[in-house]
Formats: structure tokens, C-alpha cells, sequence
């Protein structure tokens, strides 16, 4: 019996295809360049939404493309990323 359901993978695709058109009508040059930077994020975590088996592909999906910014972020503001262990405390204080 051959697989019904696709695989993450193949949903990914799938959906960043239907986005095609959404990146094909960005005219500003920085816009497209994100929005190839937000799709390399989605592909940079295919295992971890693999395992995760979340029922919900757009927030796999959203959470890849998330965790990869927030990699980033710190990289292009020339903080460096966190410490771990560093977190704030929840108490503001």
C-alpha cells in the first residue's frame, strides 16, 4: 500500500510553491531577498517539524522560519546571540 498521506517535506514544497507568486510580486529588491531568507528558514528545520508531528503544517512552518530569524537577528545587530541561561527573569527584575 502506497503512502496517502504526503510527507512534511512535500507539504513544505507545496505550500512554498503557492507563495511563488506572493514573492514574484515583491518589486523591492531587500523584500525579495527577506522573503528568500524566511523560505531557506522553513527549509532549515525540516527534521525538528518532522518529529514534532504537529497536525498544524503553517505552524511548523511558521515556527522554522521564526526560530531561523531569531538566529539571525542577533548576527545583524552585532550583539551575538544569547548566553544560555541568560534568559531575563519572568519578574522583570
Amino acid at each position: 500500500m502506497g503512502r496517502t498521506a504526503p510527507t512534511y517535506r512535500q507539504a513544505l514544497e507545496e505550500r512554498l510553491k503557492r507563495w511563488d507568486s506572493f514573492g514574484q510580486l515583491l518589486t523591492d529588491p531587500e523584500d525579495r531577498a527577506a522573503f528568500e531568507r524566511i523560505r531557506r528558514g522553513t527549509r532549515r528545520y525540516i527534521a525538528q517539524a518532522t518529529y514534532a508531528g504537529s497536525p498544524d503544517l503553517l505552524e511548523s512552518i511558521l515556527l522554522s522560519a521564526l526560530v531561523d530569524l531569531a538566529r539571525e537577528l542577533p548576527k545583524r545587530s552585532g550583539t551575538g546571540p544569547p548566553s544560555a541561561g541568560t534568559s531575563p527573569s519572568p519578574r522583570g527584575g
